[in-house]
């Protein structure tokens, strides 16, 4: 399955980023994931959502590139959490220790809620 990643403007001021199908090694899974998500930061915002609910793999390069932009985010005041992420993604998040820094939510709505009142 072809790696989707997907903008789209929740709650403002959250950002929700959704991930679908792979993330892979390939020019079209991390390096697109990984310019994306600097892009982002880059552009200044606080507040972002993850929604892995229809992604199916995630290299574990991938989980770094998220744990890092928690990082940045929260060292400009923001935050990031991570919603609907089931199986072997969900899996990988604790095996990597992403959940242990970032919050893991059933569902966008919790995740958005949850990054604005950390």
């Amino acid at each position: 399955m072809e790696t989707a990643v997907t903008e789209i403007d929740h709650e403002p001021p959250v950002t929700v980023l959704a991930i679908r199908g792979e993330v892979d090694a390939g020019a079209e899974g991390l390096e697109r994931l990984g310019r994306l998500l600097d892009s982002l930061v880059d552009e200044g915002i606080r507040y972002l959502v993850v929604d892995l609910s229809q992604a199916e793999f995630l290299i574990s390069r991938a989980l770094g590139q998220l744990l890092t932009t928690a990082v940045r985010l929260r060292s400009r005041g923001g935050d990031m959490a991570i919603s609907g992420a089931t199986g072997s993604v969900a899996a990988s998040t604790l095996t990597t220790g992403v959940a242990a820094v970032v919050p893991l939510c059933e569902t966008v709505e919790a995740a958005v809620e949850a990054v604005v009142q950390r």
